[in-house]
C-alpha cells in the first residue's frame, strides 16, 4: 500500500503539471480536471473489486493479480516515457534556446498558422 500511495501520489503531482505546461490554453483546465478524474477512478476501481471479493476462495489470487496490474503498467509506462515519448516541456526549451526542438514539439499541439 504504501509504494502503490507513493505510486498514485507522485502521479497526482507530476502529471497535472506536466499537462498545464503542455497543453493549449483553451483546454488547460478540462485536461487538467480529466487527469483528477481519471486518477481517483483508478484509485476506486481496484478497491471496489477487492470489496466484492471477501469470501470468495478466488479473492486472494485476484487480489495479487489486481495488485501487480499497477506495478506492471507502470512500468511500462516508465520504460514508454523514457523512450518512446522522451519530450521536454516548452516552458524548458525556452529556458534553453532550444527553437528549433521548441517548433517541432508545438507543431505537434498547435496548427501551423497558431506556431
Amino acid at each position: 500500500r504504501f509504494v502503490y500511495g507513493l505510486a498514485c501520489g507522485s502521479f497526482s503531482l507530476f502529471c497535472p503539471k506536466y499537462i498545464s505546461e503542455t497543453s493549449p490554453v483553451e483546454i488547460k483546465g478540462p485536461t487538467g480536471f480529466m487527469s483528477q478524474i481519471n486518477i481517483c477512478f483508478g484509485i476506486l476501481v481496484p478497491f471496489l473489486i477487492g470489496q466484492t471479493l471477501t469470501g470468495d476462495d478466488n479473492a486472494k489470487t485476484l487480489v495479487e493479480v489486481l495488485f501487480i496490474m499497477p506495478i506492471a503498467l507502470s512500468v511500462l509506462q516508465i520504460f514508454l516515457m523514457l523512450t518512446v515519448f522522451n519530450y521536454e516541456t516548452p516552458p524548458v526549451l525556452k529556458q534553453r534556446g532550444e527553437e528549433k526542438k521548441l517548433r517541432e514539439l508545438m507543431s505537434k499541439i498547435y496548427s501551423p498558422e497558431e506556431v
